[in-house]
């Protein structure tokens, strides 16, 4: 039997496995998926355009994970950062260059930075004050996580994004400021191209199963039953199922119905020719207008001119599902060709269209999560199962693809030998 069995091979699971392959431990990987990346793999459509599953960047904050994209091989592009807010759905004369508190002629009056706060609501009026709260930052946290942001925490927010800066930039006269990094890296190929790149040469041969899905654990016998029929004995398991997939597994616990994923369609149009002059030098665009029907859209040409192939361009846009009022996908796919026309797209040079629903989009740092994660990871651990990655940790500031690298290679540290896993419980550290 493997000694460690790792339930999906995305960044966490790579990470676990390249770890495990360096210390000679046996091993077994199984991902229900066709293709290594998890949720940062790259899929490219029968119009020949490349398509990630959300607006991913690749920063580091760990010398491992430096060293993980640098064996790869991987070539990475050097993007230029022009993010913007398209405040209406009316044209490009609504495009406010991010951060948009940092483009104010000047400060609010009604700020109360010292004010209780109980909440994400709390913390964006306090801060940034009624009008920038009423005009961007509730509409769109509102599309982007799917809940009310009074059931939201807001600890994250003071956390470094994926580059040096906070992950919600502070208040500032336009002009006052220089951007924290002008530049960020991307893989040519996708985000997807650089985790097969690092399963081809850093994972032992043969250790991943595909298209290979857990259908349950046994976690007193430590057996997991597979939907090839077979069943595979393990001393530890490193698991990026959901966590509430886990928690399944040995009988669940109180609250654990509190934890609450995004639901969004990916939906990408591929288009032939210039993109129009709006969108020409974006590499992605913000939108609370509640007429758009995505909160985040990403030029992924302008990552990386492959993802479309010459004299064409293709942009990803995330479409929220809401539980009161689920669209389908055709819809979100009308709805965003209807939108990016009001940017200058033109629909009969369309090449290509995507869609794909993602039923699990972002973990929601809900109120109280971490008291319900903490009790699930302690009866979790008890049964040698590691719960960690994107869904697995279930813990939004600390599932960045290196962060998720990282827990993956922690996980095995501290089930080999005791050390500490700082990435999962303490990102604020890095």
């Amino acid at each position: 039997m493997p000694t460690f069995l790792i339930i999906g091979a995305g960044s966490t699971g790579i990470g676990a496995a390249v770890r495990l392959t360096e210390l000679g431990i046996d091993h077994l990987v199984v991902d229900a998926g066709p293709q290594v990346g998890g949720m940062s793999a790259s899929i490219t459509d029968g119009a020949g355009f490349t398509w990630d599953l959300g607006g991913h960047v690749l920063h580091s904050h760990f010398p491992d994970f430096d060293r993980a994209v640098a064996a790869s091989g991987i070539t990475l592009n050097h993007v230029t950062r022009n993010g913007w807010v398209w405040r209406r759905g009316d044209g490009p004369h609504s495009l406010v260059p991010t951060p948009i508190q940092q483009q104010l002629a000047e400060l609010p009056t009604d700020l109360d930075p010292h004010g209780p706060v109980d909440n994400l609501a709390d913390y964006y009026r306090n801060n940034f004050g009624r009008q920038l709260y009423e005009q961007f930052f509730e509409p769109y946290n509102r599309k982007m996580w799917t809940l009310p942001l009074d059931q939201i925490d807001d600890q994250w927010t003071s956390l470094r994004s994926g580059s040096t800066a906070r992950n919600v930039p502070t208040l500032a006269l336009a002009g006052a400021t220089t951007p924290a990094a002008s530049t960020f890296p991307y893989p040519i190929g996708g985000t997807g191209a650089l985790w097969q790149a690092v399963h081809d040469r850093l994972m032992a041969p043969d250790s991943v199963r595909l298209n290979t899905a857990v259908l349950d654990v046994d976690p007193a016998a430590r057996v997991a039953r597979l939907d090839d029929g077979s069943t595979v004995d393990f001393r530890y398991c490193v698991s990026t199922a959901p966590i509430t997939s886990a928690l399944g597994w040995i009988g669940g616990i109180d609250r654990a119905d509190s934890l609450r994923a995004s639901r969004l369609h990916a939906v990408g149009i591929g288009f032939t020719g210039q993109p129009p002059a709006a969108l020409a030098d974006k590499t992605w665009l913000y939108c609370p207008d509640e007429t758009v029907p995505w909160y985040r859209a990403t030029m992924l040409s302008n990552y990386d001119r492959s993802n479309a192939g010459p004299g064409r361009w293709n942009i990803l846009c995330e479409v929220p599902i809401f539980a009161h009022s689920p669209i389908p996908p055709e819809t979100a796919v009308d709805g965003v060709v209807a939108s990016l026309r009001n940017l200058g797209a033109d629909p009969a040079l369309i090449a290509g269209r995507f869609v794909k629903t993602l039923s699990f989009g972002y973990p929601v740092p809900t109120l109280g999560r971490d008291a319900v994660l903490r009790e699930a990871d302690k009866l979790l651990l008890a049964h040698g199962i590691y719960s960690r990655g994107r869904f697995g940790g279930w813990r939004y500031e600390s599932s960045n693809q290196d962060y998720g690298y990282m827990q993956g290679r922690q996980a095995v540290d501290h089930a080999v030998s005791g050390a500490a896993e700082d990435v999962y419980w303490h990102p604020e550290r890095f």
